[in-house]
This record gives structure tokens, sequence and C-alpha cells, in this order.
């Protein structure tokens, strides 16, 4: 395959060392001048480690260690280095993990030898967020394992030859079954370790399988029989128009074949491809139900019809506010929602309140002109409110406002308190008492309120009882999981994150403070890497979270990148009912990138 957009040359270089030590030299990761990938290491091991299995309490290392209770150095190393192999292909468990878990074994050792650098950094980026890889890691290991002796009781002839082609040597990989049951992904993840050049990375046979049907047609001749080559050749034609190095797990070419079987997880994970433009454009005022529906998948919202329920309150009410902690996207969905049920963006104004914001700022007051004279000039609530008055009664136009809670609200709403409740009476402007205005019923207020910053004085109940307030919280409907929807439909490899905003909110317990999805929102997931969010996270959730631990900076240190990322690692217990996917695909909910 090409290689990924803003790929990792030390994950290859590191791929380099693991093909050269497992097929070739049979030497040693971490010291080339020991041999320790030989046939009687992996015989012993696999004595101790598959016949032997443990099937009692504990992690993965926990029971590893007591079955390598009786092995010499050199087995104990040859666990320690096929348990790095084996952790190289998630981005589930963080580099330093991965690490860490390779040092425990290494540390059982009399001698334990140093990790080399070239295996630090090949580990900084994984391939695919596949649980399997942490559920049934005794599987992929004992499967390597396995597969290695096969290798060694290979003529050299054959082996020579199997090197010299990758499709055969796809065809010798699944020949060899494993004594565990979930070893199918390791397997598949093993050809593009050993043929990166030929394999996608890709873990799940049957999302190969989903690919190929939907992409067959862009190749003379496909399908054929071998599916890793009917991959690249798609890929190579593709290549032409989405530039080398695309990846089939982000946009736009997962929309294009990942299709959801259950009607529940293409509610709450695959959002249509109904495009928002639709609403954009309409030509009635009204969104309908299903305008709707289709705006709350795209905003990975679950269950969607809250943001239905929200539309009502608002048409009936007149004002609503979207209140919850930064980065849980108010803002976002207001004007979403504003232009869904407008029908179009220019009926839709948004300004900021903030303490320097007056009544004359928002409603009217008199500005200096150019000839030394001052005159009366409307703000952004009247001059929507004379478009409203002025258009039919069904044209819809809403006024958002933006931190809300930032302004002197008594002083800039003014007399406006009255009319928010009383909308078919006119009322007299403090600038120009001899109008009467009043706030037509087809204009409506959207309000946004962070209630993270204590700092700020909340709604007083005068106006609070004029608004409908709408809770927007990380950890509540419809917000819970949207993160880990969009990730797992835009860039299912970094799903981590996901896990790790979860671990952040559950030690915060206090949803005013947690935090938000919308920091992983990106634009584009094209360019969602580990590099980016770890620079996501230093200088945008460190930040948000450094008031709270003002008087107690030593406990923000819980909180940075990789130690959050080594916390919220998917646990490596696993259990006598493990529910296995189809046998054509026996990854646990599996996900490449």
């Amino acid at each position: 395959m090409a290689r990924l957009q803003e790929s990792d040359e030390a994950a290859f270089e590191a791929l380099d060392h693991i093909r050269n030590t497992a097929l070739e030299k049979w030497d040693s990761l971490f010291a080339p001048d020991r041999s320790i990938w030989t046939l009687g290491n992996l015989q012993s091991f696999h004595t101790l480690f598959v016949e032997q299995d443990d099937g009692g309490s504990g992690s993965f290392l926990e029971k590893l260690k007591r079955q390598l209770r009786e092995a010499d150095d050199d087995v104990k190393q040859l666990a320690a280095e096929l348990v790095y192999t084996q952790q190289y292909f998630t981005t589930l468990t963080g580099s330093d993990k991965k690490i860490q878990n390779v040092g425990i074994v290494l540390s059982w050792c009399s001698q334990a030898v140093p990790i080399p650098g070239w295996a630090v950094a090949g580990v900084k980026s994984g391939h695919a967020a596949d649980q399997s890889f942490n559920q049934h890691r005794p599987h992929h290991v004992a499967w390597l394992c396995e597969y290695l002796i096969h290798w060694h009781k290979l003529n050299p002839q054959d082996r020579k030859r199997l090197l010299g082609s990758p499709w055969q040597f796809a065809q010798d990989v699944r020949a060899v079954p494993g004594s565990f049951k979930a070893f199918q992904p390791m397997q598949e993840a093993w050809l593009f370790m050993m043929f990166p050049d030929s394999f996608e990375n890709i873990s799940s046979r049957n999302d190969k399988k989903r690919i190929r049907e939907a992409f067959q047609t862009r190749v003379p001749g496909l399908p054929t029989n071998n599916i890793d080559a009917d991959l690249l050749a798609i890929r190579k034609e593709l290549s032409k128009t989405e530039g080398e190095g695309f990846r089939f797990y982000r946009p736009p070419m997962v929309e294009q074949w990942r299709i959801d079987e259950s009607p529940a997880k293409k509610s709450s994970t695959a959002p249509p491809a109904a495009p928002a433009a639709k609403l954009a454009v309409s030509q009635a005022a009204r969104s309908t139900p299903a305008d709707l529906d289709t705006l709350a998948a795209e905003l990975y919202l679950d269950p969607q019809a809250a943001l239905r329920e929200w539309a009502d309150v608002l048409i009936e009410c007149g004002q609503i506010i979207f209140q919850g902690p930064p980065g849980s996207g108010k803002t976002f969905i207001a004007r979403k929602l504003a232009v869904a049920l407008t029908g179009h963006a220019d009926r839709v104004e948004l300004v900021q309140f903030h303490p320097s914001y007056a009544y004359e700022d928002f409603v009217e007051g008199f500005r200096p002109t150019e000839d030394g004279r001052f005159m009366l000039s409307a703000g952004p609530i009247r001059r929507l409110a004379d478009r409203a008055s002025r258009a039919p009664a069904d044209e819809r136009f809403v006024l958002i406002i933006d931190e809300i809670n930032r302004g002197n609200l008594a002083k800039v709403f003014g007399e406006l308190y009255f009319l928010l409740e009383y909308r078919d009476e006119g009322i007299a402007l403090q600038y120009s008492p001899e109008k009467r205005f009043c706030l037509p019923r087809n204009l409506f207020i959207i309000g946004t309120m962070n209630t993270a910053d204590r700092s700020i004085a909340l709604l007083d109940m005068a106006l609070r009882r004029r608004f409908r307030c709408v809770d927007l919280f990380p950890d509540e409907p419809p917000l819970k999981g949207l993160l880990r929807r969009f990730l797992n439909r835009n860039a299912p490899d970094m799903s981590f994150l996901a896990t790790m905003i979860d671990y952040v909110n559950g030690r915060l317990k206090d949803p005013h403070a947690s935090i938000g999805p919308s920091y992983f929102l990106v634009k584009d997931p094209k360019t969602l890497t580990e590099r980016k969010a770890e620079l996501i996270w230093k200088y945008s959730i460190v930040p948000a979270l450094a008031d709270r631990f003002f008087d107690t900076p030593s406990e923000l240190e819980q909180f940075s990148y990789q130690t959050v990322r080594n916390k919220s690692a998917p646990d490596d217990l696993i259990t006598a009912d493990v529910r296995l996917e189809h046998e054509d695909d026996e990854s646990a909910s599996a996900e490449a990138g």
C-alpha cells in the first residue's frame, strides 16, 4: 500500500526490525548479538504459555509472569519482544504504556536489556482501534508464537519463496490456525507488518470485503480471488483522484463503503449522507421533522429526537438558552439549528455579550457621524425585528446571543424584558419613545451560556423565567458518547480520545467543569493524528482545567496527555465468556485505521 498521509517513518523502521528478526535473522529485537527468536525458545515459550494456559484471574501480565516463572532469560526476553510486536498495531494503548508493558516483562529477567530508541519511537503511533488487540492479547501472542514455529519448520527454499511473494505469504499466514480463537485480527495485522507496501493496515477481514465491494467497479477485472491484491489495485486507482496516502477509514472514503447494519447503530454512529446544504437552501422557511432528524444525525446527537424537542420548545416559547461547560458545542448547535429553522443563513444573526456590552449596542443608541453629529442607530435586535415584522409571518428569523451571561443583562435588555414575555404588545423605547416597538413572533432568540465560569453571574430570575434552558453536558444524552460516535465514523484509529475524555470527566466529577467533545471535532478528520491530538490536549484542554487547580497545581499533572493516555488504556483482562464475531472476522468491535 502507499504510505498513509503523515506516516510516521519511525513506525516503519520498527517494522523493518521486526521483519528481519522474526523471519530472517532470528536474533533479538533489543539485543541483536543474542539468538532469541530461535525454534527452541519459541517451543519453550509455547509450552509454558499456550500448553499451560492460565485460566485464573488477573491481567495478561500477571498471568504471563506466573507462566514464565521457571523460564530462562532468553525465553523471558522473547516474551517481552513478542509483547512488543503484538502491541505495535493498536492505537488503544498509548506508546508510553506499550513500552511500560514491555519493560515489566523484561524486568523478570535476571539481567534485563534496555529497550532501544528505535523501538520506543516505533510505537508512538498505532494503526487500528481494534479492541481485540487488548481484549484478546493472549490469543494474539499465542498465534504469533505458533506461526513463527511453523515458519522455522519450513525448508529454506519455501521461506525464500514466501519472502519474495506477498500473496503467497498471505496464503501461508492464513493457513496457520491458532490454539485459541481470536487470532484473525493478528493475522491481518501481521500481513501489513511484514509487507506494508502490499497490504492495508486493516485488521478486519469483513472491512476488507466491504471496501472491495464498494470500489471494485473502479478497476476492470475485479473482484479476483485475491482480496489483498484487489485492495492494492483499488488504492492505486483511487490515488489518482484522492492523492497518495489517503485513508479508507477517513472521509471522504469511509462514507462510501461503511454501511451500518442495525437501525440503532445507524442512528447513533452513522449519520446519513443527506447534506446540511439541503437545509440551508430550502425554499420553505420551515424545517420538517425529517430535516431536523438529518441535522441531528449530522451533529451526532443521540437520541436524535432531542433536536426536534429543542426546536419545538423554541418555537413555542420564542427564546431558549443552551447551557453547559466549554467545548460542549453550544454555539455550533445553536447556529445549525437556527439555519435549519429559518431555511436561510442570512436570516440568522449572532452577537456576543461581554461586560462592556450595553443597551445602546443591543437595542438602539446614538452614534457619532462623520460630520460630528450623533445619529440614532439600531442594534442587532431591533434590526432583525424590523426585518421580521416586514416579512411574511411564516418566515422565521433567529438572533443568537453567545455568552449571554457575560453581559449586564438588566442593562442590555432594558424594557425588552417585558417584550420577551408579551410579544403582541408594543412598548416605547427609551431613545425613540414616539414609536411603539414590539418583538414579532417570527423572531426567535437562542442564547448560549457557559456554566463553568463561576466568576460570571448566572441569569437573574426575571430573565431565566422568560427563557427555556437546555442542558448540554458531555456525560448526559444527547451529547453522551458524541465524540466516540464522531471518531468511530471519521477517525476510528483515534477513538481512544473519547476514552481519555471520559476518564478525565470521571475524575472531575463535576458536569459544569467537564471537558466537552468539541475540542476534537475537527473540520477535516483526515488531519487528526496523535501528534495533533497531543497538541490540542496541551494547549486547549489542560488550560481549560488549570483554573480548577489554581491553588493545587500539582494535581493538574494527573491530567497531562501521556498520563491520561496510560491511565485510560483498556484493561487486558480476558474472561471465559469472550464474545467473538463471525468466523470470518473474530475481532470484537474491530475498527482499523
